[in-house]
């Protein structure tokens, strides 16, 4: 398969643009398509211990026979491994067998491991190539473009980590089938979120194909993917290290997701797509509850998402103790919340100063999933 067979994003940065492939069944040819994009014959390929078994024998073999050196690193799936601790197991696993800044690191599975992989790549010789095959609706939408790699610390998700773009991204939506429904289910949250926070046409065609995309039709699976690639790549190349505020328009809901995750102990008892479902209905209600848009327009995100079967709402968690969390995001400024918010679908604006009450306020009242006990008594 030609790359000119795929659909290409390109992410425009001066000095480190690289491109998006999208397309299906094609990873039994990713050796030839990889070697434009790589300098070293030696590869070295991050994985978990369960997609390791999926993919890696088929990347592996075409990789071999285009003429690469292949050295496996298997981790343990799940958000615990996105840590310190597992990122310098990595690190001295490659340096044991032996690198240079010529090698590349390629990242195959989902977020977890992109993050993960994408920061020992950044670190390692203080930087070398990094390539991204992204295996989950999540990664391929969202994780896997635009640079930001990451661990999770005891303090919160995703603060340490760095700014290391990609030498290329290829996804194939074919590894999409391996998936359960509830991975699926998070990793289509995220692509609703960049139609909910910053294209309404994106919003509107969700609405009407959305389902498709859940039940895998590969063409709907690609156009998704394409789309959600393409705002971000469009918002990235404009703000790739966050400086000027419109790269936090990609965050819709997940100030609230983070603290939502810490709070559950960040050991995967919810998923991040999930967390970021929870976070932009949130969002949506408190953009109603600060009157920077009409509730009817909360209430038709909300039941949008229910109807997708997505969560809204989380269990056993105070508000107290949320806005506590929300107060160490990145985008908060000592005890200031500053939210990204909605001014209607596909409208989304960063908000300073937010009142913690506020914010409590409506996590008590939208929330938290209510729990009645009957008072029957035999």
């Amino acid at each position: 398969m030609a790359l000119d067979n795929l659909k290409r994003v390109d992410v425009a940065l001066d000095q480190k643009a690289y491109p998006i492939f999208i397309g299906n069944n094609f990873l039994n040819q990713i050796g030839t398509l990889i070697q434009p994009y790589v300098r070293s014959e030696k590869i070295f390929i991050v994985s978990d211990d369960l997609v390791s078994t999926l993919y890696f024998p088929c990347v592996a073999e075409s990789l071999e026979e285009a003429g690469f050196d292949v050295y496996d690193v298997i981790i343990p799936q799940g958000e615990s491994s996105k840590s310190l601790q597992q990122a310098e197991k990595m690190l001295e696993h490659i340096l044991k067998i032996g690198c240079d800044r010529q090698c590349a690191i390629v990242s195959l599975g989902g977020g977890v491991v992109g993050d993960l992989a994408g920061f020992c790549a950044s670190v390692l010789l203080r930087g070398i190539d990094f390539i991204q095959i992204p295996t989950t609706l999540l990664a391929q939408s969202d994780s896997s473009v635009g640079g930001k790699t990451g661990v999770n610390s005891h303090i919160g998700k995703n603060l340490i980590g760095t700014f290391h773009q990609p030498k290329a991204v290829f996804i194939d939506v074919d590894t999409l089938d391996t998936l359960d429904p509830q991975q699926v289910l998070a990793g289509f949250a995220e692509v609703v979120k960049y139609g909910l926070a910053l294209n309404a046409d994106f919003w509107s065609w969700l609405i009407e194909n959305g389902e498709r995309v859940i039940a895998l039709d590969k063409k709907a699976c690609v156009y998704a993917v394409e789309q959600s690639c393409r705002i971000k790549a469009a918002v990235v190349s404009q703000d790739q290290f966050e400086q000027t505020g419109l790269r936090s328009l990609l965050n819709l809901g997940h100030t609230f997701a983070h603290a939502i995750e810490a709070a559950n102990g960040m050991h995967g008892s919810i998923l991040h797509g999930e967390a970021v479902s929870i976070g932009c209905v949130l969002a949506a209600w408190m953009s109603a509850d600060l009157e920077l848009c009409r509730y009817d327009i909360a209430e038709r995100i909300a039941q949008q998402y229910e109807k997708w079967e997505l969560p809204t709402k989380y269990e056993y968690l105070k508000a107290a103790n949320l806005v506590s969390l929300m107060k160490k995001d990145k985008k908060s400024v000592a005890d200031h919340l500053n939210l990204v918010l909605l001014e209607g679908i596909g409208n989304a604006v960063l908000v300073n100063d937010i009142d913690p009450d506020d914010v409590e306020r409506v996590l008590n009242e939208k929330g938290r999933k209510k729990h009645f006990i009957s008072s029957y008594q035999i």
